[in-house]
């Protein structure tokens, strides 16, 4: 069916179950950014493809919220449909629920999936709600009641993440949540983030493409922990590693069921993290602890192995990145190829390495004006055809079982303008800048977002998106609770946590600059004045040399170009042949 074709049946389901307005979320019932194919509901109902994005019905109108990531691939796809844009965060730009609730008449009905909702969101919506007496139903999946060829849920395996690569084993990570627990005098911690489960009881899964987590919820008692998964995916192998830690299996769908079977108890959990139906299934006479994620405050800092393992990964996963940049400067002199062809190359290269698991997400190649699309999808019906000429920015990542990357260059494949020049130096500019900040204990990532802005600001320039974002282990390539952006973010950033140092600038229909490492918070010294931390950056990959406007440098920048590139070539250069090698001399020779 047509866009078109999809709306009319679902204002005829709406008719039929009396619902005046109807919401689409982009998130599965656990809440991940990242999700599925039967999630993936949103996308169906519009068009759009991106990663986040809202999508709100009436009986006679329609909407989609996109956020700055994805205005220009948002307009692309939703033109020609019935389906007005909205861009996020824009002046005089309502929000989905202001809009919903406008567009829906006094008394009337909003319709959303309760499984895709979390119950903290529905607890702010309800005031609102009631200044038009209008009620929110939660109970029915009206999509599915039309995407007759929705994909099923996945049944892949999970596998054990050994001690050497996590760190700490599942029995030393309960016992830190149990006395967390304690803490709260509560008796169960009731934990649906997928990656919350993955990390807590250290296996991964297939079951979300670039991301190894499985489906699954767990439930931490004090003295036994419940992992709520379909039992085909848990290999007895596992089940007997999983056992020897008091860990039960029990089936995916029977979580409401067991909650219902327990004493009355005290139970704590993230609000944001748990869908509406789930907590409406939590027997009414207990006691609910609602608190910030603990396991998320836990794994975003890295253990002394983890970094260990983040540090191989980079070293292995730079390596890769050398060799793409060679076969894409060469080839792109003597050969037609296309982004797609560009992003498979690397993606395969990936796929390839020891203990390899696949890319961290859908690898973003926009050469010339599709790089000013920041989280650009190359399609090979429409993708571009690379030429000697410009800039192609290349975003992409890896999971290993020694870690997650993510890494973003912005490749000179020939001849480059004076403009291009003067973006990517001053993109780069703040990039060093991030990347060699100094920083008293107590910082938060929104104190250090000004200075990757700067160098850009000064010239009357910006980006419209984050500057950094939260890196897991081999889990989400984004992570909270830490984050580098001009919002607000009260989380302090403290030595183990790893986050992205990725500015951009994009002159629309032009092309697009971002260049991104990855940097691990570390303790430099403590004085009279108290603990100070820098960053350690663990990408490894040059900067592009050809790029780099040197008069818009200072001698202290040139330094810091020159000391990473040597830095790389030292590092990598035993991992490659000789013609690699010596590709790479090239590329980090000084400044």
């Amino acid at each position: 069916m047509t866009v078109a074709e999809k709306i009319a049946c679902l204002r005829q389901i709406m008719a039929e179950k009396n619902v005046d307005t109807y919401i689409v979320l982009s998130s599965d019932a656990h809440q991940s950014e990242y999700v599925g194919g039967y999630w993936k509901a949103r996308a169906y109902i519009s068009g759009f493809t991106g990663s986040a994005g809202t999508v709100v019905i009436t009986r006679d109108q329609a909407a989609c919220w996109v956020d700055g990531r994805y205005f220009l691939q948002g307009a692309e796809q939703l033109s020609g449909t019935e389906i007005q844009m909205m861009k996020m965060g824009e002046p005089g730009v309502p929000t989905y629920e202001e809009w919903a609730i406008e567009h829906t008449p006094e008394k009337g009905v909003i319709g959303i999936d309760g499984r895709t909702i979390g119950c903290a969101q529905v607890e702010t919506l309800q005031p609102r709600l009631a200044k038009k007496q209008l009620t929110l139903s939660c109970q029915e999946d009206l999509i599915g009641m039309i995407w007759t060829d929705r994909p099923s849920l996945p049944m892949d395996p999970i596998f054990d993440l050994p001690v050497e690569f996590a760190g700490e084993s599942r029995s030393e990570k309960i016992a830190r949540l149990r006395r967390h627990m304690t803490e709260l005098e509560a008796e169960y911690y009731l934990l649906a983030s997928l990656e919350d489960s993955a990390w807590l009881l250290n296996f991964r899964g297939y079951d979300i493409s670039g991301t190894p987590v499985a489906y699954a919820y767990t439930l931490v008692g004090m003295e036994k922990t419940v992992l709520f998964i379909e039992e085909a995916k848990v290999p007895e192998e596992m089940r007997q590693l999983l056992a020897q830690d008091q860990i039960e299996v029990c089936p995916y769908g029977e979580l409401p069921e067991y909650l219902q079977s327990l004493p009355k108890s005290t139970v704590a959990c993230d609000a944001k993290l748990i869908n509406q139906l789930l907590m409406e299934s939590i027997p009414s006479d207990w006691k609910i602890v609602k608190e910030n994620d603990a396991v998320i405050q836990m794994k975003a800092v890295k253990n002394e192995i983890e970094r260990e393992n983040i540090r191989k990964a980079h070293v292995k996963d730079g390596a890769v990145m050398v060799r793409m940049l060679k076969w894409l400067k060469e080839t792109v002199q003597k050969e037609t190829i296309d982004e797609v062809e560009a992003a498979q190359y690397l993606d395969q290269m990936r796929c390839e390495q020891e203990n390899g698991l696949g890319i961290s997400f859908g690898t973003i190649a926009g050469y010339g004006p599709n790089g000013a699309i920041v989280h650009y999808s190359p399609q090979k019906e429409t993708c571009a055809k690379l030429k000697p000429e410009g800039f192609l920015l290349l975003d992409s990542g890896a999971q290993y079982k020694e870690g997650t990357t993510d890494i973003t260059r912005t490749i000179a494949l020939g001849a480059l303008t004076d403009e291009m020049k003067r973006a990517y130096t001053l993109v780069l500019k703040g990039h060093l800048a991030l990347g060699h900040a100094v920083f008293h204990e107590g910082a938060t990532g929104t104190h250090l977002d000004v200075l990757a802005r700067t160098p850009l600001w000064e010239h009357g320039m910006d980006y419209k998106h984050g500057t950094g974002h939260g890196v897991g282990f081999v889990l989400g390539v984004h992570e909270g609770p830490h984050s580098i952006s001009s919002g607000i973010n009260t989380t302090k950033l403290v030595p183990g946590m790893l986050v992205s140092n990725e500015p951009g600038y994009y002159e629309t229909d032009q092309f697009g600059v971002r260049i991104e490492n990855l940097v691990m918070v570390k303790e430099k010294e403590k004085t009279q004045w108290g603990q100070f931390y820098e960053m350690e950056t663990v990408t490894l990959c040059p900067y592009e040399r050809e790029a780099i406007d040197k008069s818009l440098l200072t001698e202290k920048e040139r330094e810091q170009v020159n000391a990473y590139h040597e830095r790389v070539y030292q590092t990598l250069a035993p991992l490659l042949d000789g013609e690699t090698k010596a590709f790479l001399r090239e590329q980090t020779k000084a400044i």
